[in-house]
């Protein structure tokens, strides 16, 4: 009877242990979907609020290479220099895509 009290009294605390842990896990779990979702939307908006891109911002934008992004200045996709870097308007970009597609 003894024993079986015991083991009765463990498995009921095994199952409050486990039960514990599952909640914290779900809410560090969530904590983290959160934490990685804000800064996900954040770069996004930056992104997006940003009018005038880099070579590199420029290639992830329309999400070519390096090579890709030549093709299309070759085939007269405007940019500003600016020294020696380069500069690319999303609103030319989206008029020129939207041109070649056409």
């Amino acid at each position: 009877m003894e024993q079986t009290i015991e083991k009765s009294i463990e498995e009921k605390m095994e199952h409050l242990i486990t039960q514990s842990l599952e909640t914290i896990l779900d809410k560090n779990l969530e904590q983290i979907f959160e934490k990685k979702l804000g800064e996900t939307i954040r770069q996004h908006n930056e992104q997006a609020a940003k009018e005038w891109l880099n070579v590199q911002e420029t290639c992830d934008y329309i999400r070519i290479s390096y090579k890709g992004l030549q093709k299309l200045i070759d085939q007269g996709l405007k940019f500003n220099s600016i020294g020696r870097s380069k500069r690319f308007s999303k609103t030319e970009i989206n008029h020129f895509l939207k041109n070649v597609q056409a």
